[in-house]
């Protein structure tokens, strides 16, 4: 296979779409090369006329008025700004006067060809093009060059002393080039009010991506957090005591104080203390509420902080939210946990005995397992996976490491 070839496996890229901005630039790119070519024509002309005409003199004359407006036409084709295209003006201006003074006073009209020698300085000038990727800056350069080409047309008619003739073909040239930048702006605006511009459907589509994810994650901590609470009550699995009742404020202060992150997820009041210390309290408190947590493991994080924030509140969460399936659902009051560690990855496997559940036969709108455990982990490069039968089930749930919090193994 050549190094040109396509992948088999890889999919060709989509077609570029062809802007108006880009016909912009093509169309006055265009211009800027006919320019420097016209004055080669017109420079080839002036010496078939001095050469006829016997007059070398003059053909002098003639390209030292030349040279700088061809000179100006280059620098504006090479770097096409502002400035240049400033420049190619002034000097066209100036350049084209005494040219055009020159040549009347050097040959009769049938000598120099009628009036396409005369006004070669000036005619180049109307091929500035867009020095801007819009429509409008070609009109308006379009004019500014058929301006000064005029203004140095008869300017070298009165120094000459000759009375002023000036062809129509100029003005027909500059109406056609300006009718072209006009349908470009007219093509592009249809398309605009047609369908969006790509840079700015792919923003609201990116911007619509992260505001479904941090709904998501606002569900899930809405869900594992008052509304927990509020089912076991309402089950008559708990009693409203002082105890229920801080937990209930404590989730709500949680819920008040949550805060979307960049990659959307939606973190709750910060909670102090290292991972293994916040690991221990959501254990005691399960254990307060009659499910037995044999943990193991825990010794693993004692001595740093391995993930970052928002793994460690991801992971802990589902963790939780495993952890209530078990005392909510498996029939059973006694559960394990343990904690494992590599260099790249932390875990948590929580393992019950009790009834087990057909995972893919969970409805889509239960928050549970779809968003409290799999996308809480997933939205910060996790993962999590269920096994699950009538032995009971095994929920492992794993997180990076990064390297800027990983310490010592």
């Amino acid at each position: 296979m050549s190094a040109s070839a396509p992948h088999p496996l890889r999919p060709a890229p989509p077609p570029r779409e062809v802007t108006a901005a880009a016909l912009v630039r093509g169309l006055a790119s265009a211009q800027r090369l006919i320019g420097p070519a016209s004055l080669v024509l017109a420079l080839a002309l002036m010496v078939e006329v001095a050469v006829r005409s016997e007059g070398a003199a003059a053909l002098g004359a003639l390209v030292l008025w030349w040279s700088p407006a061809f000179v100006a036409a280059v620098v504006l084709a090479l770097r096409p700004t502002v400035p240049t295209a400033l420049l190619t003006v002034g000097v066209g201006l100036v350049a084209g006067t005494g040219f055009v003074a020159t040549i009347l006073q050097a040959y009769t009209p049938e000598q120099s060809r009628g009036l396409f020698l005369v006004e070669a300085l000036a005619w180049a000038l109307m091929f500035i093009g867009a020095v801007r990727p819009n429509a409008a800056d070609g009109v308006l350069w379009v004019a500014v060059g058929l301006g000064a080409g005029t203004v140095a047309l008869v300017a070298g008619h009165v120094i000459a002393g000759r009375p002023l003739a000036l062809s129509p073909d100029r003005l027909v040239d500059a109406v056609i080039m300006a009718v072209a930048y006009a349908v470009i702006a007219l093509g592009g605006r249809r398309r605009r009010d047609r369908v969006p511009e790509l840079p700015d459907a792919a923003l609201v589509s990116r911007r619509q991506h992260a505001a479904q994810r941090r709904e998501r994650a606002a569900a899930a901590l809405v869900h594992d957090t008052v509304l927990a609470s509020l089912t076991l009550l309402e089950r008559g699995e708990s009693r409203l005591d002082d105890r229920v009742r801080q937990g209930i404020r404590r989730d709500l202060d949680a819920v008040a104080q949550a805060s979307a992150t960049s990659v959307g997820v939606v973190s709750a009041a910060p909670v102090e203390g290292s991972l293994a210390a916040r690991l221990l309290a959501i254990v005691d408190d399960l254990r307060w509420s009659g499910l037995r947590v044999d943990l193991t493991g825990a010794e693993a994080l004692a001595t740093t902080s391995v993930v970052t924030d928002s793994a460690a509140e991801a992971v802990l969460a589902a963790m939780t939210a495993a952890l209530e399936n078990v005392r909510h659902h498996s029939g059973v009051d006694r559960v394990e946990v343990t904690v494992g560690r590599t260099a790249r990855a932390l875990t948590v496997l929580v393992v019950d005995g009790g009834t087990g559940f057909d995972s893919d036969a969970v409805p889509t709108d239960r928050l549970g397992l779809r968003e409290s455990i799999h996308g809480r982990l997933s939205r910060v490069g996790g993962t999590a996976r269920v096994w699950s039968n009538e032995s009971g089930t095994t929920v492992m749930l794993t997180v990076p490491i990064e390297a800027t919090a990983e310490g010592p193994p």
